[in-house]
């Protein structure tokens, strides 16, 4: 496996170019999913069209059809998440490279109800037409949750998300944070950076603290790695930015790092 098959973009695939997308306010995107995928080395995808309409979704599956792995966000709502569920199991067997789902806002307090019962039906529908794929829940570290107990045998992995970004969150908290997930819960584990400051400015366009954003991929790209390698794969959240000129600093540090940890990571069989 290379390492670039850790690496995952979040977003949009946009058939209009230089429109807002979901969640990026007023800016305008000229930076479809698969155009940030590419530019970072990103292998894979988290395609979020789906989570908002089913609509022409075979259309901008095939953006991503050179992604290695899609995992694809599923509407919210229990009869949209079903009929969603239902619609990416048939879509993966035109698009094989469809991996599985993303549960966003998966059991927050304030988020969208999500029962045990629910998640059973909607892994029925996801496998009715291939048993392979997959079911990725999204958490925060810094919200309330439900516990996610009831759940295990229901997920196959977690996505896990910092809202509001700390210096010290990323050096005394999160290598704890992933141990006790990974040896609590045994599921496969995801951590996904923000390049928007959402936890603070919401969709108003506002980059994360550059040193703080640096520290956070030395963290996470640490963690993919060596000894204590509890992290499967990291996720970043969202092309939308990628193309914006306050981000511009951001989006070339990052391509110039993860260039360097990759080629600089010797792979053995």
């Amino acid at each position: 496996m290379s390492w670039h098959d850790k690496l995952w973009m979040w977003g949009y695939t946009q058939e209009e170019i230089g429109i807002p997308i979901p969640f990026t306010g007023s800016s305008k995107s000229f930076c479809s999913l698969e155009s940030a995928a590419r530019y970072f080395g990103m292998n894979n995808t988290v395609f979020m069209n789906s989570m908002h309409s089913l609509e022409r979704m075979e259309e901008n599956l095939a953006f991503v059809k050179d992604s290695k792995q899609v995992l694809c966000g599923l509407p919210h709502g229990e009869a949209n998440a079903l009929a969603g569920a239902e619609t990416i199991s048939r879509m993966s067997l035109k698009f094989p490279n469809i991996k599985g789902i993303v549960l966003d806002d998966f059991l927050q307090l304030s988020g969208h109800p999500t029962t045990p019962e629910l998640v059973r039906s909607i892994r029925g529908k996801l496998r009715s037409s291939n048993p392979e794929l997959e079911i990725f829940a999204v958490m925060y570290s810094d919200l309330n949750h439900l516990d996610i107990t009831p759940y295990l045998d229901l997920i196959d992995g977690i996505m896990l998300w910092r809202w509001v970004s700390t210096d010290h969150f990323w050096r005394a908290e999160f290598s704890p944070l992933l141990h006790r997930f990974k040896a609590n819960y045994g599921k496969k584990l995801f951590h996904g950076v923000y390049l928007q400051n959402y936890g603070e400015y919401s969709s108003s366009a506002h980059p994360v603290d550059f040193e703080l954003w640096k520290l956070q991929w030395m963290k996470v790209l640490t963690s993919l790695r060596g000894k204590y390698a509890f992290l499967d794969g990291c996720v970043l959240l969202q092309n939308g930015w990628v193309g914006n000129p306050e981000f511009r600093d951001h989006a070339v540090w990052l391509k110039d790092t993860l260039e360097w940890f990759c080629e600089t990571t010797t792979e053995r069989e």
